[in-house]
């Protein structure tokens, strides 16, 4: 007895899915619509093709639906307006374009698959209007998904459309509030889901694009193949710091630390250094500082505050070799003031190694002026890719300090970083997804401005709901980290009520269970939709708390 598989929505990635969308694009525009000629080939190509963002409906091995997204600045639906010159007045608009699903599979469920999915592209990437060319007698349709009409219709081919607009986001509402088949699919979406959304420090939620990379063939590290596709990913790393060169190998953020302890080791031997700490991945540096045989004070302050300015400067004017500390403290959710530091350290000569394990990818990372300095990171956390692979940036100072220092090869990273390809063994799997990653959300300067905005709104708006609900964050927020939340468990089953809402929050690590807290990061691939379940959450906690009467469409970002 035979099933019918199940459907799935997701991003094209192969060039399967190009070809098949090419054939469903020839098969609607061409073959039933009329637009285009058809052809013997039976592939149409968009001539936005090349820009084109698709986002396909699948079953089995078939692609029975496709959308894609076209950010401009050239839009077709232009054409079909008696003043293209209107279309000014969406200064970040999102054409939606080729709208195509298979006959035997025309129902709402797909239809509001892929409308949700480019309505998610959009709020991902601060787009404020979608727009579309609707076939004439499909208008109604389109009105009930919220767009509405700019002109009249225009006739192209054997078929006519209509130019249409969408409003992407009303502040912080749901787009249900405008198009209710938004809100059934999105209902029979969460019902269905199988696995709660991760809202950890790590692992995070990944793209699924960054899955299917992992899940493709394995390739020797020791191949061209490997090294180019390793050199890319270490060029892509270096875009998030300029003037740095970066090495990768397997590993924690744990074992990356561990390297730049031994080359302080090697570089400064018995020298005096200082180690700030005022969380636990503070306190773990000093702990693998002791560990590395290296002479320091360690200048603590309490979890969840800031640094000291006025105690740093008064600690630097002892002079050390070399400073250690946190950028983003995990443990407590503080963005620590990395920047004021690397200026006080040019100031005294002094190399400066920052812990970037969970700012990397989340926040831009401080220039380092004339500080020389070594920077820490990992693929699974804001990334948005698996853990399993550990980065150390270099300056070249830093290089030039390390030149002819003597280390085991696991830590010798003067040496990693002049190496084309790895030194050690990297899994690809982990190469690909990483790469992947990097790709969907860093690839340019506008990509990683729009991701760290994207981040930066959602941690000021779980903040803002969890000080509603009574659960006020850790860390004030002006030093608030924008992806990690840390507050106080409540006395109820919070996490359970999480999880039964559909996310598992952190609560497990040993710090947390010692001073009984919990965090909310909303790190890798969490949107403002996928947060849904968890405002309302908050949402209800807030309207049972008496003494507090602010409602959440009066966030405000």
């Amino acid at each position: 007895m035979s099933t019918t598989p199940r459907l799935i929505f997701r991003e094209a990635t192969t060039s399967n899915d190009l070809l098949q969308i090419c054939a469903l694009n020839h098969q609607t525009f061409a073959e039933e619509l009329g637009q285009h000629p058809t052809n013997s080939s039976g592939l149409l190509v968009d001539r936005f093709h090349d820009c084109n963002r698709y986002f396909i409906a699948v079953q089995g091995a078939e692609v029975v639906g496709m959308i894609s997204a076209h950010p401009g600045p050239e839009y077709s639906v232009s054409q079909k307006l008696k003043d293209p010159h209107m279309l000014g007045q969406f200064p970040s608009a999102l054409e939606v374009r080729l709208l195509a699903i298979a006959p035997h599979v025309r129902n709402r469920t797909v239809l509001a698959g892929l409308f949700w999915m480019v309505y998610d592209h959009a709020l991902a990437n601060d787009h404020t209007h979608l727009l579309i060319s609707g076939i004439v007698d499909r208008e109604a349709m389109y009105r009930k998904l919220g767009f509405l009409p700019l002109g009249p219709a225009v006739q192209i081919g054997a078929a006519s459309f209509i130019p249409m607009v969408m409003e992407v986001r009303d502040g912080f509402a749901h787009p249900a509030k405008k198009a209710p088949a938004f809100q059934r699919y999105w209902e029979r979406r969460q019902a269905q889901s199988k696995r709660p959304l991760l809202l950890l420090p790590g692992p995070v939620e990944v793209h699924p694009s960054v899955e299917n990379a992992f899940k493709q063939d394995v390739v020797s590290h020791r191949s061209q193949a490997f090294v180019s596709m390793f050199e890319e990913t270490r060029s892509l790393l270096r875009s998030l710091a300029p003037g740095m060169d970066v090495t990768i190998f397997p590993g924690s953020g744990t074992l990356a630390n561990d390297a730049v302890a031994a080359n302080l080791k090697a570089v400064f031997g018995d020298a005096r250094g200082l180690v700030i700490s005022n969380g636990e991945f503070g306190e773990r540096l000093a702990h693998q500082a002791v560990s590395a045989g290296l002479a320091f004070q360690h200048l603590q302050f309490q979890w969840g505050r800031p640094w000291d300015q006025a105690q740093l400067r008064a600690s630097l004017n002892a002079s050390p070799a070399w400073i250690w500390a946190v950028h983003l403290e995990t443990s407590t959710g503080v963005l620590n003031d990395a920047g004021s530091l690397l200026t006080l350290a040019s100031q005294h000569r002094a190399v400066v190694a920052l812990d970037c394990v969970s700012s990397l990818g989340a926040v831009p990372l401080p220039a380092a002026g004339s500080a020389q300095h070594f920077m820490t990171g990992v693929s699974g956390k804001a990334i948005g890719s698996y853990a399993g692979l550990a980065f150390v940036y270099l300056s070249d100072a830093a290089k030039a300090l390390l030149k002819g220092k003597r280390l085991c090869p696991s830590f010798d990273l003067a040496r990693m970083v002049e190496t084309i390809g790895p030194c050690t063994t990297v899994p690809s799997p982990l190469l690909l997804a990483l790469r992947e990653a990097l790709r969907q959300h860093y690839i340019s300067p506008e990509r990683q401005v729009a991701r760290f905005r994207c981040y930066q709104s959602l941690g000021a708006l779980v903040r803002h709901e969890l000080v509603a609900a009574g659960l006020v964050p850790l860390s004030g927020e002006r030093d608030a980290a924008p992806t990690i939340s840390t507050f106080a468990l409540p006395q109820d089953d919070f996490v359970s009520l999480c999880l039964n809402a559909g996310y598992r929050i952190a609560h497990e690590s040993s710090y947390l269970q010692a001073h009984g807290w919990a965090q909310i990061a909303n790190m890798g691939e969490v949107s403002l939709n996928s947060l849904d379940g968890l405002l309302d959450l908050l949402q209800s906690r807030r309207h049972s708390t008496a003494d507090i009467a602010v409602g959440r469409g009066a966030t405000q970002i």
